[in-house]
């Protein structure tokens, strides 16, 4: 098999997380065909006693190396995502969430990937949404595949995946890091990345199993979700990433999309971004 770089795996957890779903996120890790060579953990804000006993166990009887940050104050995934990668110990990072599930191959085939293009700072793929069993998939979500159309499709949406990402950390702190915005974080990344000329690609296939349903949407909803949606279209107008018209057209349509029934805003989705199984 083909020598591959050393790579860091960072996951953030807080107290909202689900002890299983945690140790099923780890699992999920150390069962890859190409495990990490650091699981670096971000523990954003105290944890109840349950994580904290998961994230021990996992460090002392773990077959990868696993080491954890505690932030004293939970502030929010972007902040805990920037600590997380700034403290890293490789030059290659990949995301993982708490409560998600990476394919076996998923680190094998991004870092197969990475190595047959070294010009891709970043590369993603899809994800599949499941309910209760992560073997019985109700929808996947796919984005396009080449640099291009990735450009394209983020001046009007995320173009990536979050939880599937892996990337050059010193093309990620280049662009100015992640940002301790309140929602977005990622896709507010992704812009400054694009404007900084970084090289995205995403990989045609399912990479990991992201939990769903009506929490999930509820979540994307709200007022606050609504005016972050109107800081995030103001600045990419300001940074000249979108022109006028398309400020206007997404302010109108994504804040109507936050303000809506949960229940309107889920079938919404599943037109738009998600493929039905």
């Amino acid at each position: 098999m083909r020598e591959h770089p050393e790579f860091s795996v960072v996951l953030p957890t807080y107290r909202g997380d689900t002890p299983a779903e945690l140790a099923r996120a780890i699992d999920s890790i150390e069962d890859q065909t190409i495990p990490p060579t650091e699981l670096f953990i971000v523990k954003d804000g105290p944890l109840d006693e349950e994580l904290r006993t998961v994230i021990e166990n996992k460090i002392s009887e773990s077959s990868v190396n696993i080491s954890s940050y505690r932030i004293e104050k939970n502030q929010g995934l972007g902040n805990a995502l920037r600590v997380g990668v700034k403290h890293c110990s490789y030059d290659v990072v990949a995301r993982m969430d708490a409560d998600d599930i990476s394919v076996p191959t998923r680190f094998e085939q991004q870092l197969e990937y990475l190595s047959n293009n070294s010009n891709i700072d970043i590369v993603g793929g899809y994800i599949e949404e499941f309910d209760s069993d992560p073997n019985e998939p109700i929808a996947k979500r796919t984005v396009p595949t080449d640099h291009e159309n990735i450009k394209k499709t983020a001046r009007f949406r995320s173009p990536m995946n979050h939880a599937t990402v892996m990337f050059d950390k010193q093309t990620v702190m280049g662009a100015g890091n992640y940002r301790p915005v309140r929602r977005m974080e990622d896709y507010d990344l992704w812009v400054r990345m694009i404007l900084n000329d970084a090289m995205f690609a995403n990989i045609p296939e399912v990479l990991v199993k992201v939990s769903a349903g009506e929490e999930m949407y509820g979540r994307r909803g709200g007022l606050e979700y609504a005016r972050e949606e109107v800081r995030t279209q103001i600045e990419f107008y300001r940074r000249g990433f979108i022109s006028l018209p398309v400020f206007i057209f997404n302010t109108l349509t994504r804040t109507s999309l936050r303000l809506i029934p949960n229940q309107l805003r889920s079938q919404i989705y599943e037109m738009m971004v998600r493929d039905q199984i």
